[in-house]
């Protein structure tokens, strides 16, 4: 068999991003770790478990889409490269507001009960984290868009089975609704919306609710003879 550069720097670029989304695991745990040298910070530790595995979960869905994309797309090309390095780095970054955001809503959700009471100070503090967290959901889910914008304009050049196409075609309509959300939820904290703190929170739960809506109206198309995906 003749050997594939192309298809070998794939299978190398792929091993980087899933070594940095582990490493971008290892800062959100550094992140939130203090000297447990006394029983009150063990506890205080401990405290922190829910909003790290929560930021876990996330960082996971992400790796898992891109895992998903390299099942679905043999080659990359150099646009695809950069946009997977463009993956890499913003994940590292946004493992921060990631962190913080959950913690506070953690404290919040559990009434005081978890730590995070230092976090947030006031209502601007919270538009703020709501904004930086918004602006970089939005630009990590555009990226992934834009991935996949790429495998579904370029089909033949990177190779993706026919049968997969319709696979690509909805992972680039569910990341423009995770981008939209993004930038919906930092939105909902300018104006006469700042006065929900909520609201903000709240417009990451249109997501699944927006990927419900596609499926039923791509259900609803007729059949040509073609997968209506």
């Amino acid at each position: 068999m003749a050997h594939d550069p192309e298809l070998e720097t794939g299978k190398r670029l792929d091993a980087f991003v899933d070594a940095a989304f582990a490493f971008a695991v290892t800062l959100l745990i550094i992140a939130g770790a203090e000297p447990t040298t006394s029983l009150d910070a063990l506890w205080r530790a401990l405290g922190r478990i829910p909003a790290s595995l929560g930021a876990f979960a996330l960082i996971a869905m992400f790796w898992l889409a891109y895992r998903e994309y390299g099942r679905l797309v043999p080659r990359r090309d150099g646009l695809s490269t950069l946009n997977a390095l463009a993956i890499v780095f913003t994940v590292l970054v946004y493992v921060f507001p990631l962190r913080i955001l959950l913690e506070t809503g953690f404290h919040w959700v559990s009434r005081g009960w978890l730590p995070g009471a230092e976090i947030i100070r006031s209502a601007g503090d919270l538009h703020d984290l709501f904004r930086i967290y918004g602006v970089g959901f939005a630009v990590l889910a555009g990226l992934f868009a834009a991935l996949y914008a790429r495998a579904r304009n370029h089909a033949d050049r990177l190779e993706v089975p026919v049968e997969r196409r319709a696979d690509i075609r909805a992972g680039h309509e569910i990341w423009l609704i995770a981008a939209a959300s993004g930038l919906l939820s930092a939105g909902l904290t300018l104006g006469p919306f700042a006065k929900v703190p909520w609201l903000p929170g709240f417009a990451y739960w249109l997501i699944p609710a927006a990927i419900g809506v596609r499926a039923r109206l791509i259900a609803r198309q007729p059949v040509d003879g073609t997968s209506p995906a």
